[in-house]
């Protein structure tokens, strides 16, 4: 009889021992799991876009009136807060394709159609690195190009050559929410005058 109690006993401490091993088993599982998910919820998905980056004319980001040249200053900003951005956005992203927008305000450009617009001869060299004669746009569309080559020739130069960088003209056409423009009186508009910069994987 005492053998079979001790039989039982030892059955019994066996089964615990059992459960308990089963019972850390599963906690530890479950910490290794609760781990990942938190790292895949924290990790972009696949589909998800990379944010966009906004260079506004009053966050120091200014071009002098019709003119698409950089300031030092403006360099000097690119380079510390916008290059080493895009890299690890980039890298976050899987994203190869950078997009540099230049806005203008809907207020015509002094002179009008009586300036010589130059863009055709000097932006593409311009933007490959040459030096060439200052970009000079008779509209609004065309200093929003001019602009969007001088931003992107820097990002180049400065170390993002392994991504293609595309300069973009949205002209006085969408407002900083993108909203397209409603129309009315032209006004100087500081808000509207900017360059955004997005990413995006290539298409296919």
């Amino acid at each position: 009889m005492r053998r079979d109690q001790q039989r039982s006993s030892l059955a019994l401490q066996m089964g615990q021992e059992t459960i308990y091993l089963l019972l850390a088993v599963a906690l530890f599982s479950a910490i290794l799991l609760g781990g990942y998910l938190v790292e895949l919820n924290a990790r972009p998905r696949p589909r998800d876009e990379p944010p966009i980056i906004v260079l506004p004319e009053a966050g120091g980001f200014s071009f002098s009136a019709g003119s698409a040249a950089l300031s030092p200053a403006f360099e000097a900003r690119l380079a510390r807060q916008v290059v080493p951005r895009l890299r690890a956005m980039g890298r976050t992203y899987d994203a190869t394709v950078i997009e540099v927008i230049g806005h203008t305000d809907d207020v015509p450009r002094q002179g009008g159609g009586r300036l010589p617009s130059n863009l055709d001869r000097t932006l593409v060299p311009l933007y490959l690195g040459a030096e060439t004669a200052p970009p000079q746009a008779s509209d609004n569309a065309g200093l929003g190009m001019a602009r969007a080559v001088s931003v992107a020739r820097f990002l180049r130069l400065a170390g993002l050559a392994e991504f293609t960088i595309v300069p973009l003209s949205a002209g006085p056409f969408l407002q900083p929410d993108d909203r397209t423009i409603a129309g009315g009186e032209a006004r100087a508009d500081a808000g509207r005058r900017r360059i955004e910069v997005r990413l995006r994987r290539k298409r296919g």
